[in-house]
């Protein structure tokens, strides 16, 4: 049974009273949480997942046997996960759903069915793309020796434990609280709600400080990485044969530079979608009263709104970088969605080119034929 009393202003059940703080008002926090969440972050997800889900398939078909491939593969699965997630939350933050006659109060079901899934998840993308960058800066600074260092099987584990160790982290927010039922004084009815352990006050913003340390670290390791290979890049440029693959194979070092490139501006933009979250959890890390059950609850949700905007955004934009940058990556989309289209128009080319050649040969030979001009029919 639950030990939580109504708060109004908070949306969910509180044991205490909420103190006088200079907050946004409830009406205020609706209407934003409603552009943000509803319809920009729904908006944002659902390109988000059919891209990735593009990626996915496009990866799996080239083959996860290269180092890229894997991680970009799982980086594809992540963000799919962030972003099925995040619309589960946009869902739950709507009011026409919110109001509905459904079994569960929907603002406190998606604390932890969307909200955390969510932002762990997209902890994962953040670490992926790190391990990117770091083999990046390898292929960069020990071209030769890159293969041997980080290997398929590697990658594999190295990921995995990313996984793991992520969703490890969130243990302490899932301790002390859970989803059970619980009696509505509004629809005076028994409905799943938010219920939390007599110890949440013990352990209370442990996962936000591990979740505020986490997200530092990779987005220092992001921004070191990135640096790095900046710096290397302009210094291949001064000196463009050390280091280098061999002068004489030009398109394998014009596509060894395109890759980088991409995985620069993947990190770049991980970076700048990043820093909002990172702040938001630092403030919160300082400021007790900026939580969900906080004087700053009304902030507290309204800011996070955005964070989680950014966060659908970052994990949604890979596919277009990918199409932009990556030959290979365009190559295997092109012969995915319009394969046959391709198939039949060279078909249909070489029909025509043979018996134009045909029509060519009996006029040279001096026949006359009454089949009309191919070359002319191509034309118009």
């Amino acid at each position: 049974m639950s030990y939580v009393q109504r708060s109004e202003r908070s949306g969910f059940y509180n044991k205490t009273n909420i103190p006088d703080i200079k907050d946004l008002s409830d009406h205020e926090r609706v209407i934003i949480e409603v552009v943000t969440y509803v319809f920009l972050c729904g908006g944002v997800s659902i390109f988000g997942i059919v891209s990735n889900v593009v990626n996915m398939a496009i990866f799996f078909k080239q083959g996860l046997r290269t180092t890229m491939n894997i991680s970009f593969f799982s980086l594809a699965i992540s963000d799919v996960c962030s972003l099925v997630t995040l619309f589960w939350f946009s869902l739950c933050m709507n009011p026409l759903f919110e109001n509905s006659d459904v079994p569960f109060i929907s603002r406190e079901i998606q604390y932890l069915t969307g909200g955390w899934p969510s932002f762990c998840f997209a902890r994962i993308t953040s670490f992926i793309t790190s391990y990117i960058t770091a083999e990046r800066c390898l292929c960069i600074i020990s071209p030769l020796k890159v293969k041997h260092i980080i290997t398929p099987k590697r990658t594999l584990v190295t990921i995995v434990f990313i996984y793991i160790f992520i969703f490890l982290s969130t243990v302490p927010e899932y301790a002390s609280s859970y989803i059970s039922w619980k009696h509505h004084p509004i629809r005076n009815q028994s409905v799943l709600g938010l219920v939390f352990y007599p110890n949440r006050k013990d352990i209370e913003g442990l996962g936000f400080v591990l979740n505020a340390i986490l997200g530092t670290f990779s987005y220092i390791l992001i921004i070191l990485f990135t640096t790095i290979l900046v710096c290397k890049l302009r210094q291949e440029n001064k000196c463009p044969t050390k280091n280098c693959i061999k002068p004489d194979k030009p398109e394998l070092v014009t596509n060894r530079k395109k890759a980088v490139n991409m995985v620069l501006i993947i990190a770049v933009i991980s970076i700048v979608c990043s820093t909002p979250c990172i702040i938001f959890s630092l403030v919160s890390f300082f400021e007790p009263e900026f939580s969900i059950l906080g004087g700053y609850c009304n902030i507290f949700h309204v800011v996070w709104s955005f964070g989680f905007l950014f966060t659908g955004i970052n994990s949604s934009v890979n596919a277009i970088l990918y199409y932009q940058m990556s030959s290979k990556y365009k190559k295997s989309f092109h012969d995915m969605f319009f394969g046959n289209y391709r198939i039949n128009s060279l078909v249909l080319k070489d029909n025509n080119s043979g018996l134009s050649n045909s029509l060519k040969h009996f006029h040279s030979r001096g026949f006359q034929t009454f089949l009309p001009d191919v070359n002319k029919q191509n034309e118009t």
